[in-house]
């Protein structure tokens, strides 16, 4: 008699002619995502809870400022590790790794420098809280760098299950590290300083796992090479990414001071946790577009785009009646960026693109990948730049909303490109 989990595989298997899914794989996968997402909303609902109570907005707004302009030095080496490595990954060719940890190593030493220099300017200009911030974070940026690799490995490999188990313990214990930082200090270097060590911490010990699980040595050759130019430009093109990302941070910083940055740090992370509960599908997707040719995902991704908005549009709706309750409840400080919240997530009506991206960033089209990356989030940059110091945290909640529903349109327009049977690679 077949037992309970082989009737549910049954029914999943069953159910695929209607999805045109792996239901199999889509169920395993989400459900590590979703548990992992769950854990990590929970903890940083906590830690939210708890930074608003320990640190007054001044001092939260630093550190925002401060965890932004850490990310923009690293950021062109973590990304340039994960994009080389994706399709050799995915397909079985582990030891890249160890090739990509070579060629981008010196990139990583490069960042150091230039985030002392940045050190250095602000211990200058008499800022001895951001300096003490940045020069921890060019100390140990080659190590943040070669550890990133092994989240991209597991991602790559579509091992969410560990990636979940992992951050299940890894989440809060970073949680409990910062706030403990946060009551006992009441500063933003303090806990700057611990979210950097606690991460360059966790993140060694993922690396020893990825070794240790897949038996990985330093010895011998991998049948694949890295992908050095696809890496390079996407390193380069991660800039713009991240750079539009934080922008709205820097910008408020300059224009409005730290307190501005704390009200719109918490108007839209309760959105980006949403956004990342919509884009898991995108996750599950990277590795299996790997294996297909682009017209083949292209011919199923209407059907993928209508089956999120079925979980956006009912999420923006609940959100927007919530939000006044959760802020009161949970940020009495922060009632001012309810409406300002509530607006912002209309935004997640733009989530599917990150279905069209993981497509193209699977098969590592350098002419799109710069395309989909520059043109949007240079329209993001232009926009923040003319209504952040004209309106404040409103013109930076704008320019979100139109910069993404440009992102969505340059991306569908590209897909469709990169798909055509005329297009050559």
């Amino acid at each position: 008699m077949a037992t309970v989990k082989e009737k549910f595989i049954r029914f999943l298997r069953w159910s695929e002619k209607y999805t045109k899914t792996d239901m199999v794989y889509f169920f395993k996968g989400n459900f590590w995502l979703n548990l992992n997402r769950a854990a990590s909303v929970l903890n940083g609902l906590v830690l939210s809870t708890a930074f608003a109570r320990l640190l007054t907005k001044e001092e939260y707004g630093t550190y925002a400022f401060a965890l932004a302009l850490l990310g923009v030095f690293s950021m062109p080496q973590t990304t340039a590790l994960g994009a080389g490595i994706i399709k050799g990954v995915a397909r079985g060719n582990h030891r890249l790794i160890f090739e990509g940890l070579k060629k981008v190593f010196p990139w990583s030493i490069v960042g150091a420098i230039a985030l002392g220099a940045t050190a250095a300017y602000y211990y200058y200009m008499g800022n001895l809280v951001l300096a003490g911030c940045f020069i921890l974070g060019a100390v140990v940026l080659p190590v943040s760098v070669k550890n990133s690799i092994a989240k991209s490995f597991f991602t790559s490999k579509g091992d969410f299950e560990f990636l979940a188990r992992f951050n299940l313990w890894r989440t809060p214990a970073m949680t409990l590290a910062l706030v403990l930082a946060a009551a006992f200090s009441h500063s933003a270097l303090i806990v700057v300083w611990a979210n950097t060590l606690g991460n360059v911490f966790l993140g060694s010990l993922m690396y020893r796992q990825m070794k240790k699980k897949y038996d990985l040595t330093l010895t011998g050759e991998s049948e694949e090479r890295f992908a050095t130019k696809y890496a390079f430009h996407s390193g380069v093109l991660s800039i713009f990414g991240y750079l539009s990302e934080q922008l709205d941070d820097i910008l408020l910083w300059k224009f409005a001071g730290a307190a501005p940055v704390a009200i719109y740090t918490y108007a839209t992370t309760p959105v980006r946790e949403l956004r990342a509960l919509i884009e898991n599908q995108s996750a599950l997707a990277l590795p299996k577009f790997a294996r297909k040719e682009l017209s083949e995902i292209h011919a199923t991704l209407g059907f993928r785009i209508k089956q999120m908005y079925f979980i956006a549009v009912p999420l923006i709706i609940l959100y927007v009646l919530l939000a006044p309750f959760i802020f009161s409840v949970l940020f009495p400080q922060y009632t001012n960026a309810v409406a300002l919240s509530q607006i912002a997530s209309l935004s997640l009506l733009s989530a599917p693109r990150r279905l069209l991206s993981a497509a193209i960033t699977a098969h590592q089209r350098i002419k799109e990948s710069y395309v989909m990356i520059v043109l949007p989030n240079l329209i993001r940059i232009v926009l923040a730049c003319v209504f952040i110091p004209l309106w404040g945290i409103s013109g930076a909640v704008i320019a979100l909303l139109v910069s993404e529903v440009i992102d969505f349109a340059v991306l569908g327009i590209l897909m469709r490109h990169a798909a055509s049977p005329k297009r050559k690679k």
